[in-house]
Formats: structure tokens, C-alpha cells, sequence
């Protein structure tokens, strides 16, 4: 493989790195900004670091672990954050609930966000461990470099997240699980960011196929944001009778199938390809392209 490619993808860790150093510093940036870019360069090394999953070595495996596990941790997080902005998206429009249990509920959205902040990043110093982690994964980049992986390497890890992506896609319906749709994106986001990598190879179609699963992720992105604030809202903790979060669900049922009328169309243009059609295609983009 050309060393360029393995270079490529050294730098691409050490960018995401400077990332984590920055925003774990929390210089200058509110604590829920720096929770979600870190939360977000964590999911792109994941992504990225899937391209050496044919590899055994400590390194890896521990890496890939510690990738999860970082970026678990800061979900519950920003989920209360995206709450709010949910909640704000509601209230500002024609909710018929009282402006005062309005009030009250942004309130204690607000408090929730903030506890776990607190709680889970500023008063445990859970940033800490994210800079020790950063600092000893910069120090083995020279690793990643020398145990690059082959040509043959990357396109198999594309194709198994295509096909990945597919076998969920080929199930859904609109009537589907939240659950099911969120899946769907986390294989889609792997694969976006895999794809923004490699793009360099063959820009014209590795940007258009990056373009299309950007606007997809953002609209699952929303429709998982909708399932996990009405099941906050329906724990009990906000106040609202049973009238009120049935009018808040009907609410949210609505900006989902509005949600919908886009996003299955896109979702059906992107996978018009078969597994075996998209992995030639895939072959003929990057062999003899990394130059």
C-alpha cells in the first residue's frame, strides 16, 4: 500500500487528538460544547481505527475499547442538553400546555443538564482521564504508522459497513423501532466518517456518497433526539398529566413523519446499490487511486 495512505490516516488520529486536547483543556468553550466535540471525535476514531480491525495487537484492541467506552460516557450528557433544545423546538410552537408547567419543565431540563455536567465532567474532573487517554494514544501513533493497513484491508472494512448499514436498512419501514433507526445511524456515521477519510482517492464520488450520509445522519440524529426526550418526559419527573404528554407524543409523532417524507427517499437513494454492486464499485474508486 502507498505510504501516503498510512500517513493519511496518522494524521487524521493526531487531528482529532488536538481536538481532544483543546476541548478537554476546556479553554474558552461552554462544558456542553466541549462534551459534544469531544463525544464526536471519539465516534470518528472509532470509525477510523476500524480500518486496522484486522490486527490483534494490544494496541488496538485496547484502543477500540477505550474509543466506546469515552464516548458512552458523555451520552447522558448531551442527550440532556438536546433535551432542552427539543424542548425549546416544542414550547416555542402551538403546544397547548399551560406557559407555566412550560416554565417549570425548562427549568428542570436546565438543572438536569447541569447536574450531569457537574457531576459526570467538572466536579469528578472526568476530563482528566480523557486528556491521559489522548496524550497516551499520541505517543503511539508511530505504531499505527508502521502496522498500516493494506489496500485490500480498507476496502473490507468498507464494505462490511455498507453491508452493515443495508441489512438494517432492508427491514426498516416507517413503523419501525426508534431503536432500529438509531442503529441504522451509528452504522451510517461509521461509515461516513470511514468515507471522509478515503475520499482523497476518487473525490468527485467519495464526496457525493459523504454529502448524501451527512444529510441522512442528521435526520436520524433528529429522530433519535424526539424518541429520547418524550421518554424523559414521560418519566414522571416534569409534572405533566396524561393529557399533556399525549398532546406532547402526538406532538413529536407529527415532526417524525414529517421527518420521514425526506428522509426514506434518501435513505432508498443511497442504498439503490446492492452489497455486491457497491463493493465493485468501491474497487474500481480506490484500487489503483492511491497513488
Amino acid at each position: 500500500m502507498p505510504q501516503n495512505a498510512g500517513k493519511r490516516l496518522v494524521e487524521a488520529f493526531s487531528k482529532q487528538l488536538e481536538k481532544i486536547e483543546y476541548f478537554s483543556s476546556m479553554k474558552n468553550v461552554s462544558p456542553n460544547v466541549a462534551v459534544h466535540e469531544l463525544r464526536k471525535s471519539f465516534k470518528r476514531m472509532r470509525a477510523l481505527i476500524r480500518f486496522y480491525h484486522f490486527r490483534s495487537d494490544d494496541i488496538f484492541v485496547d484502543s477500540k475499547n477505550q474509543l466506546k467506552y469515552f464516548g458512552r460516557s458523555f451520552s447522558r450528557m448531551r442527550e440532556s442538553f438536546v433535551n432542552l433544545q427539543v424542548f425549546e423546538k416544542m414550547s416555542n410552537s402551538d403546544v397547548l400546555i399551560a406557559e407555566k408547567k412550560i416554565k417549570a419543565a425548562r427549568e428542570k431540563l436546565t438543572q438536569n443538564n447541569k447536574q450531569l455536567i457537574e457531576k459526570g465532567f467538572l466536579e469528578t474532573e472526568g476530563y482528566l482521564p480523557v486528556q491521559k487517554f489522548g496524550q497516551s494514544l499520541n505517543a503511539q501513533l508511530d505504531v499505527l504508522k508502521e502496522n498500516q493497513p493494506t489496500i485490500n484491508e480498507i476496502i473490507k472494512e468498507l464494505q462490511n459497513s455498507y453491508i452493515e448499514a443495508h441489512e438494517i436498512f432492508k427491514d426498516l419501514s416507517p413503523d419501525s423501532s426508534p431503536v432500529s433507526f438509531h442503529e441504522l445511524r451509528k452504522k451510517l456515521k461509521r461509515l461516513m466518517y470511514q468515507f471522509e477519510f478515503i475520499r482523497y482517492t476518487q473525490p468527485r464520488y467519495f464526496k457525493s456518497k459523504t454529502f448524501q450520509l451527512n444529510r441522512i445522519t442528521e435526520q436520524l440524529g433528529e429522530d433519535h433526539d424526539f424518541f429520547v426526550f418524550i421518554n424523559e418526559i414521560k418519566n414522571g419527573a416534569y409534572d405533566f398529566d396524561s393529557e399533556e404528554i399525549e398532546i406532547l407524543e402526538n406532538k413529536i409523532q407529527h415532526l417524525r413523519e414529517v421527518n420521514f417524507v425526506k428522509l426514506f427517499p434518501r435513505l432508498k437513494q443511497f442504498f439503490n446499490e446492492s452489497p455486491p454492486a457497491f463493493s465493485s464499485k468501491l474497487e474500481i474508486n480506490i484500487k489503483g487511486k492511491m497513488k
